[in-house]
C-alpha cells in the first residue's frame, strides 16, 4: 500500500469517527510484562522529566497518535510496545501479531491500559542483563509480588506509580499472574483477587 493510499484510508476513518461523536476515543497505553529467570517482573524508574518522577512502573506507554493514524492492522500493538520498551530499557522485544492483553481502565473510561506478558517463547530472556545491581542503579529492577506490594506502599518519589490497588499495581500483578514462577503466580493471583474484591 502506498503512502497516498494510507493517507486516504486514514482520512476516511477520521471522517467516520467525526460523524459519530458517541464513539469512545480513549488514550491507550501498552505495557510489557518481562521476567527474569526467577520469574520476577521488570520495572523501570520514571525520569525527572516525566510525571511522578522517581516512581516505578512497567516498561511501556501510550500509543502515539501518528502511529495509530497510519495503522493498517493489529501489528500496531507489537510495534508500539517494542518501541516503548526499547526506548525505556534498551531491551528489544518482539510481540505476537495478536498478543494476549489484559486491561486496566481509569475511572471515567478516558484512559485504557493493557499489560502484555512477554514470555521466553515470544521473544527474549532478560538474564542477558548480567549485573542486576548495576541495572538497578540505572533505573531498572525486578520484583516478586511481595516486593511489588512493598514498593506500592512506598513514599511518593520512590513507589509504584499511584500506590496500592491503583492501575499500575493491578497491571503489574496481572503480569505476575503469568510469571514462569508458580509461587509468584499464586501470590499475584491472590493479591489481585483481594484488590478486585474491594471493587465490588
Amino acid at each position: 500500500m502506498t503512502e497516498e493510499e494510507i493517507s486516504e484510508r486514514t482520512e476516511e476513518a477520521i471522517k467516520r469517527i467525526r460523524k459519530n461523536p458517541d464513539v469512545v476515543r480513549p488514550s491507550i497505553g501498552l505495557f510489557a510484562g518481562i521476567y527474569n529467570d526467577n520469574g520476577q517482573l521488570l520495572l523501570k524508574r520514571r525520569s525527572s522529566c516525566e510525571t511522578l518522577p522517581g516512581d516505578w512502573d512497567l516498561p511501556g506507554g501510550a500509543v502515539k497518535t501518528e502511529a495509530a493514524d497510519i495503522a493498517l492492522d493489529e501489528r500496531l500493538i507489537g510495534m508500539e510496545l517494542a518501541r516503548e520498551v526499547e526506548e525505556e530499557t534498551g531491551i528489544k522485544v518482539s510481540v505476537d501479531l495478536m498478543p494476549t492483553m489484559y486491561p486496566a481502565i481509569i475511572k471515567g473510561g478516558f484512559d485504557w491500559a493493557f499489560i502484555i506478558p512477554i514470555t521466553k517463547e515470544d521473544s527474549i530472556q532478560i538474564s542477558n542483563i548480567d549485573n542486576w545491581d548495576k541495572a538497578n542503579k540505572e533505573g531498572l529492577k525486578v520484583v516478586s509480588p511481595k516486593e511489588l506490594l512493598e514498593l506500592a506502599n512506598g513514599p511518593e518519589g520512590n513507589r509504584l506509580v499511584s500506590g496500592v490497588g491503583k492501575r499500575m499495581h493491578r497491571l503489574a500483578l496481572m503480569a505476575l499472574c503469568h510469571s514462569p514462577n508458580e509461587k509468584y503466580r499464586m501470590e499475584a493471583e491472590k493479591m489481585l483477587e483481594n484488590i478486585q474484591h474491594e471493587f465490588k
